[in-house]
C-alpha cells in the first residue's frame, strides 16, 4: 500500500473515525483551493447542498466512498489520500497544490459597449428584485439593470439554457455561507421541479426567499433555511401550497469581498 492508504486499514479507525477525517480533509482542500464551499462542489460535479450537509457542524451528511475519489480526481490527488491524516503544515508528498499560480489569467474588464464573444450570452440583472436569504422581502419590482457575462458552454455544462437564466442580488443571513447577504445569485427559471435539499428561489405569501426545498409525504413541501436554529423549517400543505411559487433553481452564487484594511 502506498502512504495515502486509507486510515481504515492503517490507523484501525471506525467509520466515525472516517467520516471525521474525510470531513476536515475536504475542509482543508477548499479553505486551500481559494473557492467557495458551492464553487467547490461545482468543481467536482456535486452540489452545493451536499457539500453544506457534509460541512455542516451538525453534519447530517457523511462524504461517501464515491464522492471522495471524484474529488481526489478532480483535484489530482493520489486515491485514498481523503482518508489520511496529514500534518497541517506539510502538503501532502507527490501531491500537486490543486491550483497553481502560474496558471491563473488576468482579468478582461469590459462594459456594456464591449461586443459579445462567441461563447457570451448577456443574462438580465434585475435591480429591484431583491430575493430574501432571511425572513422574505415584498419589493418585487423587476426593472432590468446591468447585464452579467456567462459562458455559453458553462452554462450548457449545467444544463441551463441562456433564455432561462435571470440574475438578482439575496438579502439576508438565513442561508449563512451558502448564500451570504448581498451576493449576487443566478436563477435557472426553467427548472422548477423540486430535487430534495437543492436551493430554489421562490415566492412565498409574496416573500421572496432563497432556501433549500424538500418534498413531503401527501404533496407538502419543506422549507428549510441554513442556519435551522434561527430559521426554524416550514411546511406547506393543501391549501397553503397555493401561496407558493418555485421560481426557479439556483445555479450560481457570487460574492464580492469587502476590503479591511
Amino acid at each position: 500500500m502506498t502512504i495515502y492508504q486509507s486510515a481504515k486499514y492503517a490507523d484501525n479507525a471506525d467509520m466515525t473515525d472516517i467520516k471525521q477525517i474525510r470531513r476536515q480533509n475536504l475542509r482543508k482542500l477548499i479553505d486551500n483551493s481559494g473557492m467557495t464551499d458551492a464553487e467547490f462542489a461545482n468543481q467536482c460535479g456535486s452540489s452545493p447542498s451536499t457539500f453544506s450537509q457534509i460541512l455542516s457542524a451538525k453534519a447530517r451528511r457523511s462524504l461517501g466512498d464515491e464522492l471522495a475519489r471524484r474529488i481526489e480526481s478532480v483535484m489530482k490527488l493520489e486515491p485514498g489520500y481523503l482518508d489520511t491524516k496529514h500534518q497541517e503544515t506539510k502538503q501532502a508528498p507527490d501531491a500537486p497544490a490543486p491550483y497553481n499560480l502560474s496558471t491563473l489569467q488576468p482579468l478582461h474588464p469590459w462594459d456594456s459597449s464591449t461586443p459579445l464573444d462567441d461563447d457570451e450570452v448577456e443574462v438580465p440583472l434585475y435591480m429591484e428584485v431583491e430575493l430574501s436569504a432571511g425572513s422574505g422581502m415584498t419589493h418585487i419590482v423587476e426593472r432590468n439593470g446591468p447585464k452579467l457575462r456567462f459562458s455559453r458552454s458553462t452554462l450548457r455544462a449545467y444544463g441551463v439554457q441562456p433564455e432561462n437564466a435571470a440574475c438578482c442580488f439575496a438579502n439576508g443571513n438565513s442561508m449563512g455561507k451558502e448564500v451570504p447577504d448581498g451576493a449576487t445569485v443566478g436563477v435557472d427559471l426553467g427548472a422548477t421541479k423540486i430535487h430534495d435539499g437543492e436551493i430554489y428561489a421562490i415566492d412565498h405569501g409574496g416573500l421572496l426567499k432563497i432556501k433549500y426545498l424538500y418534498r413531503l409525504p401527501g404533496g407538502g413541501i419543506r422549507i428549510r433555511s441554513e442556519l435551522r436554529d434561527e430559521y426554524p423549517d416550514e411546511d406547506v400543505f393543501g391549501e397553503d401550497l397555493k401561496d407558493l411559487r418555485i421560481l426557479g433553481w439556483v445555479f450560481w452564487v457570487s460574492k464580492m469581498r469587502t476590503r479591511r484594511w
